[in-house]
């Protein structure tokens, strides 16, 4: 976060809690990563300040619904998020509004990155050890612990074994270690890019989609994805070698993604091309 942003949204999240005669809670590790990456997409510090103080008050109710001793369990937060408080899923909608978490408190709704992203900053407000997962394509929490649960948030919070991950977004690359690992919380903010760069590049805002593909591929250089839909901008707006750069780049974390053999076939051809026309003739 910039410091602006940090000293103008702590001043409004103070201002809000003491309104309701409450100490406002700072933000843990995964709480800054995701109000920052928030701010660099557009959200004021004051929507962030009122989706704070909603994020406590659904933790406060989750705390209070504990059915077991210790810390609240998933069917807690299951509980209060989707009985309780209705949230739904977005499966259709590539707003950004559906996967940045203000916007999700605030709509009810979200995507699975949305929706996620709202249980690991419960999690981490309550102290619940959970951590996030990347698929091709998808997004879910997983607990942490001898016994891990899957935490499949399009479907209300439902464990679901990891077969049915590998068959639904799979098959697992072979040797590929990125596929259900869980991410490191500085690699977070790399999803919301990538989701803001599809978003832009499908209202054709090519820069736009520029910028969030480098900011995601910086913070996770190991996202072939990301990688794939750089080198995918580079190309049209006509940086060939620096195209070339991010596709194979792409290609040697995940030789199988769809589109990107013909994407090299084609960009390589229009190399080919360039260089004979710069060539002298004889």
């Amino acid at each position: 976060m910039t410091a602006a942003f940090v000293g103008a949204f702590a001043i409004a999240v103070t201002a809000f809690a003491c309104s309701r005669g409450r100490e406002p809670h700072a933000p843990g590790p995964v709480a800054s990563a995701l109000i920052s990456v928030s701010a660099d997409l557009g959200t004021s510090p004051t929507e962030v300040a009122n989706a704070w103080t909603e994020l406590e008050t659904i933790a406060a109710r989750i705390e209070a619904r504990r059915t077991s001793p210790g810390k609240p369990g998933i069917d807690d937060f299951n509980a209060v998020v989707f009985d309780d408080l209705k949230f739904s899923r977005e499966i259709d909608d590539h707003d950004p509004r559906y996967f940045l978490w203000p916007s999700v408190i605030r709509e009810k709704r979200g995507s699975c990155l949305g929706l996620g992203s709202l249980y690991l900053l419960l999690a981490e407000r309550l102290g619940v050890p959970l951590e996030g997962v990347r698929l091709p394509g998808h997004f879910f929490v997983r607990t942490k612990g001898a016994l891990p649960r899957n935490v499949e948030l399009l479907r209300r919070g439902e464990a679901m074994p990891n077969a049915w991950y590998e068959r639904k977004y799979g098959p697992r690359p072979e040797g590929n270690r990125e596929f259900l690992r869980p991410l490191l919380v500085s690699e977070l903010p790399s999803l919301f890019w990538f989701n803001a760069g599809n978003h832009a590049r499908a209202g054709g805002d090519l820069k736009g989609a520029l910028h969030a593909f480098e900011n995601a591929v910086a913070d996770a250089p190991d996202f072939a994805e990301a990688q794939a839909s750089l080198g995918a901008i580079r190309h049209l707006e006509g940086e060939l070698p620096e195209a070339a750069a991010a596709y194979r780049e792409a290609e040697r974390l995940r030789s199988d993604l769809p589109g990107l053999e013909r994407n090299m076939a084609l960009l390589n051809e229009e190399q080919r091309k360039s260089e004979s026309t710069r060539s002298p003739s004889p």
